[in-house]
């Protein structure tokens, strides 16, 4: 069987990635989640389309193979993945590059001073809150904040089954969905 010349072949993207997770993951119960992620998310066929291949995972960063096509469907199934064997997980896309080595220069070797999402900053004491959204009233305390950001732990019963249920701590909201953008 010959080999197709590289005009013939189709042409990959190397996505970059980090995890942030509360315990180490191994490369297994990674590739095993992506691959459930995927199933799940686009179907069998869908996940045929895709290509993906974990290169290589180390230290909670590493990189994966997808055609050139399928790019964004790839970033939608790591951004679907949030907990690997129960583990709390957020996989952050670095950057996609043409080549390997590409990737691994511009997004694994080298810390990013200009990260497109900055981590959020922590407040130091929880400050309790009401707002109306939609007319609803919410009780909770904020959490974190970051410019127009808030995040806000509940202290509504109906709401905590809801989060409870999407295995979130909290709702993230901006004063765009406030109500008169005001916060008692």
């Amino acid at each position: 069987m010959k080999i197709l010349p590289p005009t013939l072949r189709e042409s990959n993207r190397y996505i970059a990635f980090s995890i942030q997770s509360e315990e180490q993951i191994t490369r297994r119960d990674l590739i095993n989640e992506i691959n459930y992620s995927t199933t799940a998310l686009l179907g069998d066929v869908g996940s045929c389309e895709l290509g993906l291949r974990l290169f290589s995972f180390e230290d909670l960063k590493g990189i994966i193979r997808c055609t050139a096509d399928t790019t964004w469907k790839t970033r939608a199934v790591l951004a679907s993945v949030y907990s690997i064997k129960g583990i709390r997980t957020r996989i952050k896309v670095l950057g996609i590059s043409g080549t390997v080595r590409g990737a691994t220069e511009k997004y694994l070797l080298t810390e990013s001073i200009n990260e497109a999402e900055p981590e959020r900053k922590i407040t130091q004491e929880s400050i309790e809150c009401t707002i109306a959204i939609n007319a609803i009233n919410i009780h909770g305390s904020i959490i974190n904040y970051y410019n127009n950001k808030i995040d806000l732990m509940l202290k509504d019963r109906q709401y905590i089954e809801i989060l409870d249920r999407s295995n979130t701590g909290y709702i993230g909201i901006t004063v765009f969905d406030l109500k008169d953008k005001e916060i008692d």
